[in-house]
């Protein structure tokens, strides 16, 4: 008898259900509307049912899934308000707890009736779809294997925005904000990363942000994991992480309960030392916030300075006010001075660098290899490729001696010229320095550069271009050493619709060493600066893989080759097929103006223009090699 007095409690069980039942049926019904439902009405309509691509893959979240995503992050959080919406009212809190029952006992018994409310609807409707795999052929969908995985995985997640609501419920007072925090608790993590990356890159120069970023939202945001599950099912191991988070937030919403006092009720925050937490974490988001706003559209210290002190302004006395429950804070300085304080000095010790990160670059003998790109999309770590592309794949990674010293110059020269560039004008490049150290460690650092630093001739960045590393790297022809491996090369203009195509063995190993011999003598000067292309060389090799590489108007050798063969008018635009050509000065007035759209005439009316009919001048103006802008006529 005691035992049944102390654990469970008829009454209150038969009132939590009753209170949130209609959930329950709710969600059976929308789950039949997005899947039973759907896939009656795709399958009546032929025409659609042989079209329709979900019925031919093996997943079920391709059936509505922005509906069944929005219905997995909503049904579990108005469960868990209503559940536990006892504890946010006063008098309800009183009479509840008054009640014999241990709290634990009360706590397990409402999260029993919340995990039979997500559960029942799931098999409920996993049935029905098994019951319709009898009336559909859909043999690849509608069977044991896909529809467990599907309820395995709508359980999951079900359970997880469960907790994780009962877990932010046991730390407020108010079921508004129970319902609020509980998805901003699923944001904050990386909300909070990319606030941090994304303004310490202002204070430190060469801050890697894109890195530390890239890739690594998904792995920590809940939406975008869900999101993705119409075209990825979750791994073992993130089954296993969403299983031990759901795990902590049980274990830590239990114990926050057993000791939450009954009077906490209406308080914003339930806990009286957590409430410095939540004032000074929404100050320090808001200062984020308005920091890398003004930063990124701004770009300059004097806004990004505006930003932080006026949006932690906002962020501290609204915080305060949901605390105190009234606007009448403003006269409450006192914290946000202290806070003030405490930021300026971290903002000095980060901005000194006092860990000397800023001019901290790796010995060249420690370095096993380097990654130079002005993207961090190339890295290995950060991008995967089958094996047969990772072969042919343009290359960022130097490992001979000499281009490690001439990159670390390199690199040596940025660091220095720290707050020697114009970032008020002009365009800038990314540049991306990743060392792999022989320790195993990496060492990676993000500049902006300007588009100049590139362009201008630079010492150590010539001698890298030149270099037979970077040649190789860049250029994917140099790396095919067997001809025999290529089974036909086209080359496709940048103007008109014609293609030459080489098919006869012969021509092909020709053409071959002769844009391998091209490529190799191409000088530094040609590579750093854009000389134009005539199109595209694509190489057709064995297993059906296709290998791209720029015909640009450098190649003379190559053209040479094709007017020997007279293939030249199938290769490329000629002066031949041109009636006349117009000639301006390209200024920055009519740098868009005249792109592709323009009309010729109007054009050619122009009173700087100059008309240019004979042959040989126009070919001499097609093989211009910088900037040239062709229009139609």
């Amino acid at each position: 008898m005691q035992l049944k007095t102390y654990l469970f409690n008829r009454g209150i069980f038969t009132q939590s259900v009753r209170n949130v039942g209609w959930i329950g049926i709710a969600y059976v019904l929308c789950l039949w509307f997005a899947l039973p439902l759907q896939i009656l009405m795709i399958s009546s309509n032929q025409k659609e049912y042989k079209l329709h691509y979900a019925f031919v893959s093996e997943n079920l979240f391709r059936f509505s899934d922005p509906f069944q995503i929005f219905m997995i992050f909503i049904v579990p959080v108005l469960l868990a308000i209503f559940l536990f919406r006892y504890m946010q009212v006063k008098l309800s809190s009183d009479y509840i707890h008054s009640l014999p029952i241990k709290r634990s006992a009360l706590f397990h018994q409402n999260l029993l009736i919340g995990i039979i409310m997500l559960v029942v609807p799931v098999l409920i409707t996993g049935f029905s779809l098994l019951i319709l795999s009898s009336f559909v052929e859909a043999p690849t969908l509608l069977n044991l294997t896909v529809i467990g995985q599907w309820a395995g995985q709508t359980i999951l997640l079900s359970l997880f925005v469960f907790m994780a609501a009962v877990f932010v419920g046991m730390f407020t007072g108010s079921s508004v904000l129970q319902g609020s925090l509980t998805y901003i608790l699923f944001i904050m993590p990386a909300g909070m990363t990319v606030l941090f990356f994304m303004n310490v890159k202002y204070f430190l120069h060469g801050f890697a942000t894109d890195y530390y970023l890239s890739n690594q939202m998904s792995n920590i945001v809940p939406y975008i994991k869900a999101a993705e599950l119409g075209n990825t099912s979750l791994t073992m191991s993130e089954v296993v992480a969403f299983i031990l988070v759901t795990i902590v937030f049980y274990m830590i919403a239990l114990f926050a309960y057993s000791r939450r006092k009954v009077e906490s009720a209406t308080h914003a925050i339930a806990f009286r030392p957590l409430q410095p937490v939540f004032l000074y974490g929404v100050t320090v988001c808001s200062m984020l916030l308005g920091g890398m706003y003004f930063g990124e559209t701004q770009g300059t210290m004097g806004w990004r300075i505006f930003g932080y002190i006026v949006t932690s302004i906002i962020g501290y006395f609204v915080a305060l006010m949901i605390l105190e429950k009234s606007w009448r804070v403003l006269t409450k300085w006192r914290g946000y001075s202290i806070f003030t304080a405490f930021m300026i000095i971290l903002a000095l010790l980060i901005k000194l660098d006092v860990t000397g990160y800023e001019n901290r670059i790796p010995n060249a003998d420690n370095i096993e290899r380097v990654y130079m790109a002005d993207s961090i999309y190339m890295l290995e770590d950060r991008h995967s490729f089958e094996e047969v592309n990772q072969q042919y794949q343009e290359q960022y990674y130097y490992k001979e001696a000499e281009n490690i010293e001439n990159i670390l110059n390199l690199h040596k020269q940025i660091v220095e010229s720290q707050g020697r560039f114009d970032y008020s004008s002009g365009f800038y490049r990314r540049a991306y320095f990743v060392y792999e150290l022989e320790n195993g460690k990496k060492l990676v650092r993000q500049y902006r550069v300007p588009e100049t630093f590139y362009s201008e001739p630079n010492e150590y960045y010539s001698k890298v271009l030149e270099s037979h590393e970077h040649k190789w790297n860049a250029n994917v022809a140099l790396r095919i050493t067997d001809s025999n491996l290529i089974n036909k090369i086209t080359i496709t203009p940048n103007r008109g619709m014609k293609q030459l195509t080489i098919f006869k063995r012969e021509d092909i190993e020709s053409f071959h060493q002769t844009f391998q011999k091209e490529l190799k003598e191409t000088s530094n000067e040609d590579l750093r600066l854009n000389n134009g292309t005539w199109g595209t060389i694509e190489y057709l090799m064995k297993g059906n893989q296709w290998l791209y590489s720029d015909w640009k108007k450098i190649h003379e050798e190559v053209e040479a080759w094709l007017i020997d063969r007279d293939l030249l008018k199938q290769a490329r635009l000629t002066a031949e097929e041109v009636e006349f050509a117009v000639v301006i000065k390209k200024d920055r007035e009519y740098l868009y103006e005249y792109n592709y759209s323009v009309d010729f005439n109007e054009f050619a009316n122009r009173t700087d223009a100059i008309r240019i009919d004979r042959a040989n001048e126009i070919e001499a103006v097609l093989k211009v090699r910088h900037g040239m802008t062709v229009v139609n006529s």
